[in-house]
């Protein structure tokens, strides 16, 4: 006799509001997720309708995706059936809807600040431009003073000696001095009446800064670094930053231990050489020390003649396959771990440079060494958001991350650059 087996599914918990609420929180929470994996909260990419509901469909491809196999698993926890798709889809709607009215109101009066710049140059190009597209931003450019023939961006109202008459006449909310040169140039006293009567005047690096998550190099002073607020690190939270480091690390290691003998077995199959490939880093006070890696690369004997340049530590043709792979996900860097626990180095920080790269990097960028006045970290803020550097302009702007990173560190700082790090392992992407 044949028996049918009929699957039953548990019933689910009663409907009262409060389970109800958590089911609907349990649905934004993982929309959420996915609107950042999307880089839907990140205003530097570009944000403009068509972008917008492309991420927007992306996201929430992902969220139904997740919400699917969450139902599978736990049905009285998820959303589900028709619900849950009205939910995406209404979803879908009033974001892109609200999204695109804040975009439309963002620049106009009386929900933005009408901003006067001062300064032709990089920097007030740059301030000008981000004032202009970013829409995240609830400012306006009314206007930019600066010598004739200087570069700027935005219509150009005079010279800066006329900053009271325009001022008068376009009655801006802030005023960004954003000058390369202001010996002799400064408007001082029609600065100092703006600011009496209300207008807040502002530096235009402070405000570059803000914008961009990293200090200008135009702002790389002595004078800035030394009389500038930040860069207060206070003893306890070293200590605690050492703490969670600690715990973290020892636990990967515990968690990731049968993971890493795998991948230590596959890169003694693949090819020949050691299993880890160990170099003399910089850390902390310029302490040298010996930074633990998984091998990725086939090493030089290998390679045919000719194979290898200046740059062989990166080249492309060394890489092996699972090495590839490792780099990817950036599996290789599991074995700092160990350096962590050693007190080598920290969960988060700047990252520890090659020993015979600081010399030169010193000697030809100003500032260098104070990244050295932190443990460097297993990850970093300049890490997430510039990714690799091949020159010396790269390894500058890396700098100014690394250095607004010490400016403002905190524990709740280390755990945004751990998120950021997550989503870029998990994307495999590299930022930059």
């Amino acid at each position: 006799m044949c028996g049918l087996a009929i699957a039953v599914l548990p019933p689910e918990p009663a409907a009262t509001p409060w389970w109800l609420a958590a089911r609907v929180a349990a649905v934004t929470l993982v929309c959420i997720l996915a609107f950042y994996y999307n880089d839907l909260y990140n205003f530097e990419v570009p944000h403009d309708v068509g972008q917008l509901f492309r991420r927007l469909c992306r996201a929430l491809g992902l969220s139904a995706l997740v919400l699917a196999g969450g139902y599978l698993l736990f049905p009285g926890m998820i959303l589900g059936g028709n619900l849950a798709s009205y939910a995406l889809l209404l979803t879908l709607i009033c974001v892109l809807a609200l999204r695109v009215v804040v975009y439309a109101l963002a620049k106009r009066r009386p929900f933005s600040e009408a901003v006067l710049l001062l300064g032709g140059g990089p920097l007030a190009v740059d301030l000008a431009r981000q004032i202009r597209t970013r829409p995240d931003l609830a400012l306006r450019l009314v206007g930019v003073l600066n010598p004739a023939g200087a570069d700027g961006e935005g219509d150009r109202l005079g010279d800066y000696g006329d900053v009271g008459d325009v001022v008068r006449r376009v009655r801006p909310d802030r005023i960004v001095v954003a000058m390369p040169d202001r010996r002799g140039n400064l408007p001082v006293s029609e600065l100092l009446a703006c600011r009496f009567r209300g207008v807040t005047v502002e530096e235009g690096t402070r405000v570059f800064e803000r914008f961009h998550g990293r200090l200008a190099v135009e702002s790389l002073t002595p004078s800035t670094l030394i009389f500038g607020d930040g860069f207060r690190v206070r003893p306890l939270s070293l200590v605690l930053k050492r703490v969670v480091s600690v715990v973290i690390a020892l636990g990967a290691l515990l968690a990731a231990a049968p993971f890493m003998a795998a991948i230590a077995v596959a890169i003694k199959l693949e090819s020949r050489g050691p299993v880890f490939f160990v170099q003399e880093r910089v850390g902390l006070r310029g302490r040298k020390f010996r930074l633990i890696k998984f091998r990725t690369m086939r090493e030089l004997r290998d390679m045919p003649a000719g194979g290898d340049s200046i740059w062989g530590r990166d080249n492309a043709s060394r890489v092996t396959r699972l090495g590839a792979v490792l780099r990817r996900y950036r599996l290789d860097e599991l074995p700092q771990c160990l350096n962590i626990l050693r007190g080598d180095m920290s969960l988060v920080g700047p990252r520890p440079e090659m020993a015979v790269n600081v010399a030169t990097f010193s000697a030809v960028i100003p500032f260098y060494n104070l990244r050295h006045e932190v443990r460097p970290g297993l990850t970093g803020w300049a890490q997430v958001r510039a990714g690799y550097s091949m020159s010396t302009e790269e390894v500058t702007r890396k700098l100014c991350y690394d250095l607004y990173y010490i400016k403002h560190m905190s524990l709740t700082f280390d755990l945004q650059i751990l998120v950021d790090t997550v989503k870029f392992v998990l994307s495999g992407k590299r930022p930059g």
